[in-house]
């Protein structure tokens, strides 16, 4: 009898004075406001907010326009030498903040250390369209790569991945492109999913947070769903379209999932995973003990380790395929 090898949960064998140093950033974020969402002033706060940029990029973004439901999707792209593969990487924010240049510097990273074109799009956020509304903005742009990126970059071999609501966008795009028999689908071969929310009824993580939970405190995970998705009840909210976890996952491609253990969605990508596993889909998870929301895109030593541990999955990765 053979078995899958022990799904990992907390990663170990870090260096203490790497965890002293995160709960050090974790205390300072501590202090971080948080206003009602549902105001103008409170909506403007959390869009204010700016990611780990300061470091600045050493390959120089482009841009470029694509055709989506709504009008022109604007792509970020960040496009090293002799590319091998692209990556579809979609930016957090909740889905009512956020854009591509949120990423710059790790999308510039990722870019050099893995040798692969990263695509972002600037997808329209709430509360002016729906998340319905974003995950075809997402659809229309990985389409449009499963036709165009061998002729724009030289490679259509896709990956795609995103960070908080990014990486349920990129989840979520997955499934549509399936379900959709559409041929973008099969040219994806992996995906870094990063502290996504993949059941947006609420896993336990998710329910139990508190106005002392780091970043995204209960208060804001009910305003932010309430904003993308406005009169929909739990069930309405829990369909497979909308929430990954729920899913039949039949061929969703190897997966790398990223989270924090103190992340309020950290039970999203534990179920997640959990469950590829048992329908046979290759799911490596990463728990990282001190990890707030989105801690990788804050540069600190933590943030720094599980930069390295992503890379090398997706070399990894796209050694194997190629």
């Amino acid at each position: 009898m053979t078995s899958h090898p022990t799904l990992s949960l907390l990663v170990e064998g870090i260096d203490p004075a790497v965890l002293d140093a995160q709960r050090q950033v974790n205390a300072m974020i501590a202090q971080m406001p948080h206003p009602d969402l549902h105001t103008p002033e409170g909506l403007a706060t959390l869009r204010a907010g700016t990611a780990n940029n300061l470091g600045g990029t050493q390959i120089t973004p482009t841009e470029r326009h694509v055709d989506g439901p709504g009008g022109p999707i604007r792509l970020r792209i960040f496009s090293p030498p002799s590319p091998r593969a692209v990556l579809y990487r979609i930016h957090g924010g909740g889905w009512a903040a956020g854009a591509p240049e949120d990423d710059d510097v790790l999308n510039d990273r990722i870019a050099r250390s893995t040798g692969t074109v990263i695509v972002s799009p600037d997808y329209r956020l709430a509360p002016d369209v729906t998340v319905p509304d974003q995950i075809t903005d997402t659809v229309a742009v990985a389409s449009w790569l499963g036709r165009n990126a061998r002729t724009e970059f030289g490679t259509d071999t896709l990956l795609t991945g995103g960070i908080s609501a990014g990486g349920h966008l990129a989840a979520a795009t997955l499934l549509a492109l399936r379900d959709a028999d559409d041929p973008a689908f099969g040219k994806f071969v992996g995906a870094h999913l990063d502290c996504g929310a993949y059941d947006l009824g609420m896993t336990p993580s998710a329910a139990t947070a508190t106005e002392q939970t780091l970043i995204l405190t209960r208060a804001w995970l009910d305003d932010l769903l309430d904003l993308g998705l406005p009169g929909h009840t739990v069930e309405q909210r829990r369909t497979p379209q909308l929430s990954p976890a729920l899913a039949d996952l039949t061929a969703f491609p190897p997966t790398l999932f990223t989270v924090g253990d103190l992340d309020p969605l950290r039970d999203d990508s534990i179920i997640l995973a959990a469950r590829l596993r048992l329908t046979g889909r290759e799911a490596d998870l990463d728990v990282w003990p001190e990890g707030a929301h989105a801690f990788t895109n804050m540069a600190t030593p933590l943030s720094e380790i599980a930069l390295q541990r992503t890379t090398d999955w997706i070399n990894t990765l796209l050694d194997r395929v190629r």
